[in-house]
């Protein structure tokens, strides 16, 4: 009997016979069991490896992308707003987390339960100075008849108590960074996913434990001992219990059997039981992929398809997944720390898990750079390169033009060597020191 049916079993004792088989006590005594008599939770959804790899890699994906507060420029461009302090503080949240361990946790928070939270402490001016996670788990909403809300946090450790010593036991809305996942029916809290995908996750649960099983105690045969002499039952019990205690179970697997009794092994081939019952954990575990809509490549299932299949499938993953996370957390930032959203907001570099491999990360650049989008300096410094003298100038190709289009005079050279009729132009004589209009090198 689990926990929560212990609570049940005793409430039903203190309620009296005119409760038993109503509605609400058959709830309770069902709470967190699923059909496949596994209780699932976010802890003990963990420890099943779909699970864990799909919570590890949205978790791991959202916190490398690079996020900043950027100012919008007169000109539409942008810049990072080095003076705002989201600058630092999305930069290091807190002294005992780096950004990625904070972003990690507070997305693994956001995949299982559906709620983020972070109490945000203020130094003596009111700016924000500290952002600390909490569990869900130890967070409790509550309302207030004037609308007002507030979240209760059951403080947890020496720690927490010291780093939550300023604020209030109840803290105020405002002070409180609270990402949602699907908000339910009062629009102020998520929904956790594994408690909507509670069934499908049993499921896989308690096949993976028929395996254990299976694997533990050697009770699926992979053959059967033949003899054409006639055992006693004393010798055919020995022979079982020794070959059960030499043979059976993981521990023995290739280890070297002695028969005696003219005892032959016969190898059993595959059940059409066995096939399907594989069969159907693999589809429990794509199962559980398509419920964190991670590609099922991405936890180690076969990949279907070319290779340009698994990049478009990852380019997909990135734009209807993590855009979406990334997307959550930058409104809400804003909303919690007063950014309009146009002249300062906030933006996550996605290039970070888009870069291809050199070759076409090189020719894209080089697309860049001659369509007027990059300017020689932004393409090196995207591949970690520093900048270079005259690289900031932003370069137009001089090869195409409208129809009709007429050069002005002396402007028809198109770079050192030829212009557009095709003749030897200005630096085509092999001075590289000399550029298109330069004055003609003196002849000899």
């Amino acid at each position: 009997m689990n926990f929560w049916s212990r609570i049940a079993a005793f409430a039903l004792r203190k309620a009296g016979p005119d409760s038993v088989g109503s509605e609400i006590f058959s709830l309770w005594e069902d709470w967190g069991l699923t059909n496949a008599g596994v209780a699932v939770n976010s802890f003990s959804a963990l420890q099943h490896v779909a699970v864990m790899a799909c919570v590890s890699i949205l978790s791991e994906d959202v916190a490398k992308l690079p996020v900043d507060v950027f100012r919008r420029l007169s000109n539409g461009g942008k810049e990072v707003a080095t003076d705002h302090f989201l600058h630092r503080l999305l930069r290091r949240p807190n002294p005992w987390q780096t950004r990625f361990e904070f972003m990690e946790m507070m997305q693994s928070a956001l995949v299982l339960r559906g709620n983020a939270y972070a109490a945000i402490v203020r130094n003596g001016r009111g700016t924000p100075v500290t952002l600390v996670p909490v569990h869900p788990d130890r967070v409790t909403l509550y309302e207030a008849p004037d609308g007002e809300y507030f979240y209760l946090v059951t403080r947890s450790g020496l720690h927490e108590m010291a780093v939550l010593s300023s604020l209030p036991i109840m803290i105020p809305s405002e002070d409180m960074l609270h990402v949602r996942w699907m908000a339910s029916w009062n629009s102020l809290l998520g929904i956790s996913r594994i408690t909507m995908m509670r069934e499908s996750v049993g499921l896989s649960i308690s096949q993976e434990h028929m395996a254990a099983r299976l694997a533990g105690t050697g009770a699926r045969p992979g053959g059967v001992l033949m003899t054409d002499r006639k055992l006693s039952p004393e010798v055919a019990q020995r022979i079982k219990s020794d070959w059960q205690q030499k043979q059976a179970g993981w521990r023995n697997a290739g280890a070297t059997a002695v028969l005696e009794e003219g005892l032959k092994w016969q190898p059993l081939t595959m059940t059409m039981e066995d096939a399907e019952f594989m069969e159907n954990r693999r589809f429990q575990i794509e199962d559980i992929a398509r419920g964190f809509r991670v590609p099922p490549h991405k936890i180690g299932l076969p990949a279907q398809g070319a290779a340009s299949s698994m990049v478009q499938q990852d380019q997909q993953y990135l734009n209807d997944v993590i855009v979406g996370y990334c997307t959550r957390y930058a409104l809400k930032v804003e909303d919690t720390f007063a950014l309009d959203g146009e002249e300062l907001f906030i933006e996550h570099d996605y290039e970070h898990v888009l870069k291809a491999d050199i070759a076409t990360r090189l020719a894209a650049k080089r697309t860049g750079v001659v369509g007027m989008i990059y300017t020689p300096n932004e393409a090196r410094r995207g591949e970690g390169l520093p900048s270079v003298d005259g690289g900031d100038v932003l370069y137009q190709p001089t090869n195409v033009a409208p129809i009709g289009f007429t050069p002005a005079a002396g402007a028809s050279q198109s770079g050192p060597g030829s212009d557009t009729t095709g003749a030897p132009g200005a630096g085509g004589d092999g001075d590289a020191g000399r550029l298109p209009g330069d004055d003609p090198a003196p002849s000899v």
